[in-house]
């Protein structure tokens, strides 16, 4: 998704206070922009990746009038980032801790977040670990209030889901999954999609996530109540 002369982005790499190296994509217009604006920090949701940000990222740098630089990350066992052999480390807290070790290895002392589901909660946690480095924040499709409903919806996305025979079969099975909900989409938004949540290892097309993160909501107990965020 990057541009053919390469430099619509840096892939950069960070290493966690355990060892782990993290990917992310740095969208840097340059100098005199990071000068004069905050940089966005883009952090994806639960299975997610860098990828679902490029669109967005490219608009927020390259603006005419007021680019940004734009950070979007890929946690630990998504996108290129290392899977963690302790898989009792994909959790909210432990990627709130990454996400202000990225934050300082770039010298980002304040910056806008932009949090989508998982992201959003992240964006949560920083408020009370660090909220000197909020200076915006937009949260997407997440709020304090977790709908249950919603949230078991994904788990069963995310756990009965087959691989797809091919990059084509992978656009139409998500528009067959998702379609009744997004119809203002074209058939291009939905191969951007497919690049976005899949990728090819050893000629498998697979979900760019260590599967155990999806397994995790199989463990939730939907007879208790889920955490209520809104006292942040």
């Amino acid at each position: 998704m990057s541009e053919p002369n390469g430099q619509a982005f840096s892939d950069r790499t960070v290493t966690t206070e355990d060892g782990l190296h993290l990917h992310l994509r740095d969208y840097d217009p340059g100098p005199h922009a990071i000068g004069s604006q905050l940089p966005v920090i883009c952090l994806p949701g639960l299975t997610r990746n860098a990828r679902d940000f490029h669109q967005l990222a490219m608009v927020l740098s390259r603006d005419v009038k007021a680019p940004r630089r734009v950070i979007a990350l890929d946690y630990r066992g998504r996108g290129l980032s290392d899977g963690d052999d302790n898989k009792t480390n994909y959790t909210v807290l432990v990627e709130t801790r990454d996400v202000i070790r990225v934050c300082a290895c770039l010298d980002i002392n304040q910056a806008a977040f932009i949090g989508t589901s998982r992201g959003g909660l992240i964006v949560h946690m920083l408020a009370l670990a660090k909220p000197d480095l909020l200076a915006a924040v937009v949260l997407n499709d997440i709020g304090p209030v977790i709908e249950p409903r919603g949230l078991m919806q994904i788990r069963d996305d995310l756990n009965s889901a087959m691989p797809p025979r091919n990059w084509a079969a992978a656009a139409d099975m998500l528009k067959a999954r998702h379609g009744a909900g997004f119809p203002a989409l074209g058939k291009q938004d939905w191969v951007e999609m497919a690049d976005a949540i899949y990728r090819e290892i050893d000629g498998r097309i697979v979900a760019d996530a260590d599967p155990a993160i999806a397994a995790q909501l199989m463990t939730i107990d939907f007879g208790k109540p889920l955490p209520d965020l809104e006292p942040i």
